[in-house]
């Protein structure tokens, strides 16, 4: 169980410093800044006393998948 959160976080680390460096990256090479938005949009329940909103997005780089798979390799390797 402990395994699994360690790879979790490994591949949250690893998207993260792979979509900061394709940001810092995007001048010179275009390509690590592209990104396919996944998500769904938000669906509002309005109860008249309670409103609840629900949503979630993702925008996934070219960079940041490289650093997912990367982090991934090393941490299962």
């Amino acid at each position: 169980m402990k395994r699994g959160w360690l790879v979790f976080m490994w591949a949250l680390i690893g998207a993260v410093v792979g979509q900061l460096f394709g940001a810092a990256l995007a001048h010179y090479v275009p390509f690590l800044n592209y990104h396919i938005p996944l998500g769904m949009a938000p669906a509002t329940i309005d109860l008249n006393f309670l409103v609840v909103t629900f949503g979630v997005s993702f925008k996934l780089t070219v960079g940041g998948a490289i650093g997912l798979v990367l982090a991934l390799w090393l941490a299962l390797r």
